[in-house]
């Protein structure tokens, strides 16, 4: 049994390239045997990572972003064979390792995965056919990624600022008029109404590099965290954006919390969701569910 590491040549500006050499030397001097993949296309890791769960590859690593994690937990989840997922992070905002002990030090992570510790985390799923283990987005959430994807595809420079790219789309999405929608709401047994900005159903905390969207949550409580943001103008917006920053929005009057085990969202017209920054096409009812313990990850 070897390890694979699935590396996305794209994620971070091409962050990836330059840590290579770096990742390389810690898997060679390690007595962790590996075989590497490379990807460049939208959901080429998936595949890539349903061929080595198939072929009996444990762990599968991810190198590269959010997206890159994503890619590969929906390539072996489905999969008979149920491989640990190792991390070392590559990408823009790097979210998921957030809610973790997951180092972001690219030695230190080899070396956690060299250790091979594991735990088992919860999962997100969407609609019985895309999982998760961070944040999953609806409406203007959705709308600020979009932004953020075409900021990253234009300006490959701002690789130093990549923790504030969301926030820079956040900005400019709020100079214009803020959409909203009628939505009906299930968590669990009880049923929430009313016009909405946007929704965020949270395995993790982290969401858009710096935004602690859901501060209460744990990836391995059997709850999502649900974040519901009633409709407002751009100003209020704006001035409340900071403490979302700061994960320190509870008690806000628009803004209300909650945790359930499946999440029921029937909305009044198609609204884009988002999921590691990848939009998934606008859908007017997201069903959304907790799998309890479904993943192993590798930590420290």
């Amino acid at each position: 049994m070897q390890a694979e590491l699935i590396i996305n040549q794209t994620a971070g500006g091409g962050k990836s390239a330059k840590l290579l050499p770096k990742i390389f030397h810690n898997f060679e001097a390690s007595k962790l045997p590996f075989h590497t993949s490379w990807t460049t296309s939208p959901a080429g890791a998936t595949q890539l990572a349903r061929q080595a769960a198939d072929n009996n590859a444990d762990p599968i690593i991810s190198v590269g972003g959010d997206g890159t994690i994503n890619e590969i937990i929906n390539g072996f989840l489905p999969a008979q064979k149920q491989p640990a997922l190792g991390i070392i992070s590559a990408g823009w905002a790097n979210d998921f390792i957030k809610s973790t002990p997951i180092p972001a030090d690219i030695n230190q992570a080899c070396q956690a995965i060299n250790r091979g510790n594991t735990k088992q985390i919860d999962v997100g799923l969407i609609n019985d056919r895309i999982y998760f283990v961070n944040v999953c987005g609806i409406g203007f959430d959705a709308e600020i990624t979009a932004l953020a994807n075409q900021l990253k595809t234009g300006h490959f420079h701002w690789t130093a600022l990549s923790n504030y790219v969301y926030v820079i789309a956040a900005i400019r999405k709020l100079l214009a008029p803020l959409p909203s929608f009628q939505v009906k709401i299930t968590i669990d047994n009880q049923v929430i109404c009313g016009k909405m900005l946007f929704l965020a159903i949270a395995n993790g905390k982290i969401e858009g590099g710096k935004f602690n969207i859901a501060p209460d949550a744990k990836i391995d409580d059997g709850l999502l965290d649900i974040c519901l943001v009633g409709e407002m103008g751009r100003v209020r917006c704006l001035y409340l954006l900071p403490r979302v920053i700061k994960g320190t929005h509870q008690g806000i009057p628009e803004i209300r919390f909650f945790q359930g085990k499946e999440i029921l969202v029937e909305l009044d017209r198609p609204a884009t969701a988002q999921v590691a920054g990848e939009l998934i096409s606008p859908q007017k009812i997201y069903h959304v569910k907790i799998l309890p313990k479904r993943l192993k990850l590798i930590i420290p």
